[in-house]
């Protein structure tokens, strides 16, 4: 039996009451989170309900799946409208930087995505979070409106975490991007969208940026930054 068909058998069995998702989380790309679930951070990580995107660019969010040991789990993404957004899932593997674990290569997931707690390509002592890294490309030609996405997992029962997506009419001017294997990547290649859109917008782009140095509030300070300028490229 392959190890696909082999945990697909072990998700169909009912699973034991001490084998289940305990939580389905979802961060920004700029939020470190550990594989015991802690993010690494000293301020309260922004809540991610309604982002607003803009066309023509890439989105990305980090889904903290927190399980039970030996937790057989199945992951799915879907929209409505379907065939709105384009995107690819991720695993974060974890490398060991002194005594802390973060997050370093990307392994890309292949549906239908099933997974087991703790990883068993890792070795990580207690683990009991694996962190996804979801990254959407949204077509330069998509409306403007609000398209539902979420982001699903299975063990006893589908845990989901819905989002209401607001597609703005900002729009990223055609920027040469290269492709992503980390974080450090997603993080690197999203900043360099901004700062091509943030060069359309002259005295808009510079106030934006100003807001960064304002906040005090970790690294997802950045994102006031994104939202100024899509504001900004959507008045004009």
């Amino acid at each position: 039996m392959s190890r696909g068909s082999l945990l697909l058998a072990l998700l169909l069995a009912p699973p034991l009451p001490s084998q289940v998702i305990r939580s389905l989380d979802l961060y920004s790309e700029l939020v470190v989170i550990d594989p015991f679930g802690k993010p690494q951070t000293n301020h309260k990580p922004r809540e991610i309900l309604s982002p607003g995107v803009a066309r023509g660019g890439f989105f990305s969010l980090q889904a903290a799946v927190t399980a039970e040991p030996k937790t057989i789990y199945m992951m799915a993404v879907q929209s409505n409208p379907r065939h709105v957004f384009q995107w690819k899932l991720y695993k974060e593997r974890y490398a060991l930087r002194g005594s802390l674990w973060v997050p370093g290569e990307f392994e890309p997931m292949r549906e239908p995505y099933f997974r087991v707690m703790p990883d068993i390509d890792a070795a990580i002592p207690n683990q009991n979070t694996q962190v996804y890294l979801l990254d959407v490309w949204v077509p330069p030609e998509t409306p403007p409106g609000r398209v539902r996405l979420e982001v699903l997992a299975k063990s006893d029962t589908w845990r989901v975490a819905p989002l209401e997506i607001r597609v703005l009419d900002a729009a990223i001017p055609k920027t040469p991007l290269s492709p992503v294997s980390s974080l450090d990547d997603v993080i690197r290649r999203n900043r360099l969208q901004d700062t091509a859109l943030a060069r359309t917008l002259a005295a808009g782009g510079k106030r934006c940026y100003a807001l960064e140095s304002l906040d005090a509030r970790g690294p997802e300070r950045y994102l006031r930054v994104r939202d100024c300028l899509y504001r900004e490229a959507s008045r004009q």
